[in-house]
């Protein structure tokens, strides 16, 4: 895992967005989208749940990771 790990939680974010809004683009890409919002579900579950990466990251980012989390998720569902 990278040395900065809220950087690598927003990357996941990133990548489970765009693969979502390619699957709401192209009707495909079920399989994709659903991997990309699982691993960042994970990469934020990590965070979120150890108190050494925590000590690191501010704990208002945190928060917007997950509500950004939370809408890649609903848009994922919606979309299904």
């Amino acid at each position: 895992m990278p040395l900065n790990h809220f950087e690598h939680v927003t990357e996941q974010l990133a990548q489970a967005k765009q693969a979502v809004e390619r699957m709401q683009e192209n009707q495909t890409g079920f399989a994709e989208a659903q991997q990309h919002v699982k691993i960042a579900e994970e990469a934020l579950n990590e965070l979120m749940h150890d108190p050494d990466l925590i000590s690191e990251t501010d704990q208002k980012e945190i928060q917007r990771a997950s509500d950004l989390l939370r809408l890649i998720v609903e848009t994922y569902q919606a979309s299904n």
